[in-house]
């Protein structure tokens, strides 16, 4: 067989996986995770070919998140239906491990390894919910003996483990810089990004542009209409500023009734083409009785208007409230 697997005598299984309990069972942030469970798939496993498909709770499929071996084109835009895609999909539908000795005379097989002649894939679950699939190959036919896949099932059991508290770690984190309300980016999450937006753009010499946006006269709609009309507003001006985004774009809620949209790489001129759109979107928002909402628009830029994140939401505040001032609903510079 031409993997050297560690573990493939007996002797050597339980104080191999103690290691890798000890291992997997680190703080680690899921992707450190995922790269650690592949590598010890190659290393202690001596198998060359190795992935984590992860479950698309959306889409119900599931997708590699992690992986080594495979080819990188083929695995770009793979997806495996859950109970029927593939031998990770059957895995997954079935939470039973599956093994293909020979996967060219395997009809579940999916390709993402053009030297894969085996295949073993073991589902990752925990109090019986699927978070996804360990799968293994190898150049090989039948190269996983019984005693080697029943080690790999335990050291699946103990990466389902470890998954699932990472993901758990990372909703947590996510959820402590999320607006509970419209799911921006909440007040400290936005300071943080800015600072480090700042730091980089007067590192690469780029421009780097702030968008105010504050509802007018949200506090007369509040009490004309309530306070659940008034959220439901909020979360409407929130997808404007997420449809507003670019994948390098952060929107945040910055309190209250006022939004924050950061832009890097991005100049005054078309930070104000932005700032129209959005104030364009909150006009479209409907109230009853033909009432439609308003919004004033504050715009800043670096280098222009300073080279702080302070001074970046000030002088675009200011802008705001001289907009504000003159009856709203326009997008304003200093």
């Amino acid at each position: 067989m031409a993997h050297s697997s560690e573990i493939s005598r007996p002797e050597r299984s339980l104080p191999a996986m103690v290691e890798v309990a000890k291992r997997l069972l680190q703080p680690l942030d899921l992707t450190a995770l995922l790269e650690e469970i592949v590598g010890q798939i190659q290393g202690l496993f001596g198998y060359p070919i190795a992935g984590v498909f992860l479950v698309d709770r959306e889409t119900q499929e599931l997708y590699p998140k992690a992986q080594r071996g495979y080819d990188p084109e083929l695995v770009k835009t793979l997806r495996l239906r859950i109970g029927g895609g593939g031998i990770s999909g059957w895995a997954a539908g079935s939470r039973q491990p599956y093994y293909a000795p020979d996967v060219k005379k395997d009809p579940l097989y999916v390709e993402a390894a053009p030297s894969a002649r085996s295949n073993v894939a073991f589902p990752l679950s925990v109090n019986d919910q699927i978070i996804g699939v360990l799968d293994v190959e190898s150049p090989e036919i039948d190269a996983f003996p019984a005693e080697v896949r029943e080690v790999l099932e335990a050291f699946a059991v103990l990466a389902a483990l470890a998954i699932y508290r990472a993901q758990r770690d990372d909703d947590l984190h996510r959820l402590a810089l999320t607006d509970s309300l419209t799911g921006l980016a909440n007040h400290g999450a936005l300071w943080d990004a800015l600072k480090r937006e700042v730091a980089r753009a007067i590192r690469v010499g780029h421009p780097l542009s702030v968008v105010l946006v504050e509802i007018d006269r949200f506090k007369e709609v509040n009490d004309r209409y309530g306070h659940l009309r008034g959220d439901a507003i909020l979360q409407a001006v929130a997808s404007g500023l997420r449809k507003s985004c670019r994948r390098m774009d952060l929107a945040a809620r910055f309190g209250g009734d006022e939004f924050v949209l950061i832009l890097p790489d991005t100049p005054k001129d078309a930070a104000l083409q932005v700032g129209e759109k959005l104030r364009r979107h909150v006009e479209r928002i409907g109230l009853q009785d033909g009432v439609h909402l308003s919004a004033s628009v504050g715009v800043a830029s670096l280098p222009d208007d300073g080279a702080t994140a302070d001074l970046l939401l000030e002088v675009s505040d200011r802008a705001m409230y001289q907009v504000k001032r003159a009856g709203g609903n326009r997008v304003g510079v200093i």
